[in-house]
């Protein structure tokens, strides 16, 4: 299995007061920010969520409502190269605020187009063209998507076979892309490719390039068992772009892709911690209103203290959650390893959760018409494999363990 390589790390970026996260993930003003975010989501999502769904198509609309609300222009303020987090604190919170909603499909295309394509644009989008992406995507004029895993490749991003050939102009983009999530709406997709520069091998460096969603043609929509309204397609890909729409420098490809991914799987663990908090409340409601022997279901014993310990794994993977967001402008404090730990742990802990609530539900909770733990629980697989599976993220924590050879020498005697 291969294992995606970590980016290198960044010098420490001055202090900046403006982060919402500065004094700490609480406060006054962390929960006027939620609160602002929460209903500004709400208003979007909730009247176009059941015709998504329906459609099975993502409302570009909403993305293009949240720009003109000056969202993703917030949430990147002050972003550039030399300090690319823009406010980590802030994406947590819009992560957290829209898996609340129960719509896990529209808050990983949020996601997707607001913390994985606009933190590798800001990073890597040093010239005109991918600067005018970045300008339209802040506004929810464009919207973009990330395209890595391919039909034979899946996880291993090393086992790409897109191949873009140097032209005299630019470069010509052909290939498949299978799961490419927002394909449909979007207007411009970065695509992990193989540089083929004529010279040496094709299996040489890998290269990020900013394709227009012209050059993407749908060889196959993707029936999903879940998160309906998040449209994934098999995409055939033929594309003439120019020299600037390579994203960073040349074999910086992997480089590109992580470091979006790296902000999506915290944007999911963040998503997982809403969820999770919607699913937990829902069935604490139900558990108080639904009779059974002559009084509620919540003065059962085994049933409140389940959600009791659900509940309390919910507040340390929140405060895991914030931790990290804090963390992660600082060197060595929060990198590729520590994400992945934590995106995994939170997508189990939602699955388990979903789960068991919609099972506090008893029968209604199985009923599509009268719940909707079903399509919550259903949704909430995808997050073990979007953004990397359970397996890739628990190798890129295996790469970091670190044997105590003292402690073992000195306490440990097999004879």
């Amino acid at each position: 299995m291969s294992v995606v390589a970590a980016p290198a790390e960044q010098t420490a970026p001055a202090e900046q007061t403006s982060r919402l996260f500065t004094a700490g993930p609480f406060g006054e003003r962390v929960e006027d920010t939620r609160k602002r975010v929460a209903e500004l989501l709400r208003r979007t999502f909730e009247p176009v969520a059941g015709q998504a769904e329906a459609e099975g198509l993502f409302p570009r609309d909403a993305l293009a409502g949240l720009g003109r609300a000056g969202l993703f222009e917030e949430r990147w303020r002050d972003a550039s190269p030399a300090d690319p987090y823009g406010d980590p604190g802030l994406g947590v919170i819009i992560a957290e605020e829209s898996g609340r909603l129960g719509h896990a499909s529209l808050s990983v295309g949020l996601s997707l187009h607001c913390e994985t394509v606009l933190s590798i644009l800001t990073r890597f989008g040093d010239s005109p063209l991918l600067a005018e992406y970045r300008a339209g995507a802040l506004e929810g004029r464009l919207v973009g998507c990330l395209g890595a895993s391919e039909p034979t490749g899946g996880s291993d991003l090393n086992g790409v076979r897109t191949v873009a050939r140097k032209t005299p102009g630019g470069w010509r983009v052909t290939g498949e892309k299978k799961y490419l999530s927002l394909g449909l709406v979007c207007d411009v997709a970065l695509l992990l490719c193989r540089l083929d520069e004529g010279s040496g091998p094709v299996d040489g460096r890998l290269g990020l390039l900013a394709v227009p969603r012209d050059g993407l043609t749908p060889r196959k929509r993707l029936d999903k068992a879940g998160t309906s309204a998040l449209d994934t397609t098999w995409m055939v890909i033929d594309a003439e772009v120019p020299d600037e729409a390579l994203v960073g420098r040349r074999g910086g490809g992997l480089l590109g892709a992580t470091w979006g991914l790296n902000h999506e799987r915290l944007s999911i663990a963040a998503q997982a911690v809403g969820g999770a908090a919607r699913a937990i409340g829902l069935a604490t409601a139900h558990l108080q209103r639904r009779r059974q022997f002559g009084k509620p279901l919540i003065e059962q014993q085994a049933l409140r203290l389940r959600l009791a310990e659900l509940s309390s794994r919910l507040i340390a993977l929140r405060y895991a959650v914030y931790t990290a967001a804090q963390g992660v402008a600082v060197p060595g404090a929060c990198g590729t390893r520590e994400i992945a730990a934590l995106k995994t742990t939170a997508a189990r802990f939602v699955e388990e959760v979903m789960s068991e609530c919609m099972h506090l539900f008893g029968g209604p909770g199985y009923l599509e018409d009268e719940t909707p733990l079903a399509r919550m629980w259903r949704d909430s697989r995808l997050a073990r494999l979007g953004g990397g599976t359970d397996e890739m993220m628990w190798e890129l924590v295996a790469g970091g363990l670190v044997p105590d050879t003292a402690a073992y020498d000195e306490g440990v005697d097999l004879g």
